[in-house]
């Protein structure tokens, strides 16, 4: 702009000076001529460089997006996002990481007792080893129902910085023991797990569940258990098929005394010691044990069982007695076809009641000093000893309908101090009759499902246990039992 003023200014000189001094020297004009024309080819630069700049500066505003107000975002609460372990059918706990799963049955169970009913065995599980004998002329024909088999438990699962958390909590309303369950709250299961290891509540290794057939009555046949023992157990497996277990589990606490006649301590002649009272209690925790075998098509399963734990029997803190319990087991099952499978279990067992049922006690306790129980000094265990075996097939007529038949049994060996005792040594005949020799029983049954939830279960059983010795000629030694079992369950 200072440029072009200057032009101006120097054009309106050269004006005047044309008009006043016409008669100025030649050679001057011609130098003023030259300095106007370098001024004025360096304006016509500068005006060029204005207007690039300006077209530019235009070339860029178009270029530029058009911005438009718009109305402020709505924000949208949304859930918290799933946790990694997320699984269909569970619910998530507020603390965003906790996954439930609530599950269970409302079951209703009714028995009918053709045979081999009185007052001690009006239960609804199968009473085979406490029926009465056929000599005793008991009651017969006797109807009995509950719905303390009734269940419910919560499956969990947290994802942790040692790896995912599981566990169950489980519960029924059969109580301790009882006709029909006593409708109080029992555990069944209560338990952690975290890689390979848990801690709780759940079943024992060494029984029988895997490999048992199904059956209406709530216990199960002859020649199986279901034990649950609080444990701390260890999983390892071997190969995608193999699998060991290994369990230290909870102490079985003995309390024998002389309302208990099967383990009432006794002199070497088989004389009872009046008032006799022993509170042992294991020292030690049991052990067991299971391998796992399965077929690669899974069809086929494989477990072998292992137990061993201490028997101990004390009169005071300086005079008790100790054996060693044990027992070996091993089931199998495997599916014919699709829609028929058979199962087998077989166990030998010394000096344990609690894991299989329908057993006699574990043993017999002796004071081998036929003296007063206070001046014990020399304490013996007898243990009982005895074989199980269980067979059974399984059909599945239809998606809903099906079968199984299943027979097991329980023999005692009969040459041992066990056998002795409870041949000659009982002092009731109460004793005498509480302690079998023998026993078995058959169940054939049909589930029907009319719908996924729902079962509908009949069974029948017949079963009869046989006593070492019955020292009265006049009555049996063995007794019969005949029932008719049904079942009406819904699972959620």
């Amino acid at each position: 702009m200072i440029k072009l003023n200057k032009l101006v200014l120097c054009m309106s000189t050269l004006g005047l000076s044309t008009i006043s001094l016409p008669t100025f020297a030649a050679a001057s004009e011609q130098q003023e001529i030259q300095q106007l024309r370098a001024e004025v080819a360096e304006l016509r630069a500068l005006i060029q460089q204005q207007a690039a700049t300006q077209k530019q500066i235009v070339a860029e505003q178009k270029a530029r997006p058009v911005v438009v107000a718009s109305a402020p975002a709505v924000v949208v609460a949304q859930a918290p996002a799933a946790p990694a372990n997320a699984k269909p059918g569970w619910f998530t706990l507020p603390d965003g990481q906790t996954q439930v799963k609530l599950y269970g049955s409302v079951r209703a169970d009714a028995t009918y007792d053709f045979k081999g009913t009185n007052a001690d065995t009006t239960n609804i599980n199968n009473p085979t080893n406490k029926v009465p004998l056929n000599s005793a002329n008991a009651t017969e024909d006797a109807l009995n129902v509950t719905a303390a088999t009734t269940r419910f438990g919560l499956d969990f699962s947290r994802p942790s910085d040692i790896g995912e958390i599981t566990g169950k909590i489980e519960a029924d309303f059969m109580g301790s023991s009882g006709t029909n369950g006593t409708g109080s709250l029992r555990v069944r299961h209560a338990y952690v797990n975290v890689g390979k290891w848990l801690a709780g509540q759940t079943t024992s290794p060494f029984v029988n569940v895997d490999t048992a057939p199904e059956t209406v009555d709530f216990n199960g046949p002859m020649g199986y258990g279901s034990t649950r023992t609080v444990q701390v157990r260890y999983t390892q497996p071997i190969n995608a098929n193999q699998k060991l277990l290994l369990a230290l589990e909870g102490g079985d606490v003995d309390n024998i005394n002389s309302s208990n006649a099967t383990t009432v301590f006794k002199n070497s002649a088989g004389n009872v010691i009046t008032e006799t009272t022993s509170s042992g209690g294991n020292r030690f925790p049991a052990l067991t044990a299971r391998y796992d075998i399965a077929t690669a098509d899974k069809k086929g399963l494989v477990q072998i069982h292992g137990l061993l734990h201490e028997n101990r029997i004390s009169v005071n803190d300086d005079v008790d007695e100790t054996k060693l319990g044990w027992g070996i087991g091993v089931g199998g099952k495997y599916s014919l076809t699709p829609n028929d499978t058979v199962f087998a279990n077989y166990y030998h067992v010394k000096g344990d009641n609690r894991y299989l049922l329908y057993g006699n006690s574990a043993y017999a306790a002796y004071q081998n000093n036929p003296v007063n129980a206070a001046n014990a000094t020399d304490l013996s265990i007898h243990e009982s000893e005895f074989n199980s075996g269980l067979i059974g097939y399984s059909r599945t007529w239809s998606p809903k309908l099906r079968s199984t038949i299943a027979a097991g049994g329980i023999w005692y060996k009969d040459d041992n101090g066990y056998a002795d005792f409870a041949s000659r040594a009982a002092t009731t005949a109460a004793t005498r009759d509480g302690l079998n020799k023998t026993l078995y029983n058959i169940i054939v049954n049909s589930f029907y499902s009319p719908t996924k939830a729902i079962d509908l279960g009949v069974e029948y059983t017949y079963g009869q246990r046989k006593i070492f010795e019955q020292l009265d000629p006049n009555k049996s030694d063995d007794g019969d039992y005949s029932r008719l079992n049904l079942m009406a369950k819904y699972s959620f």
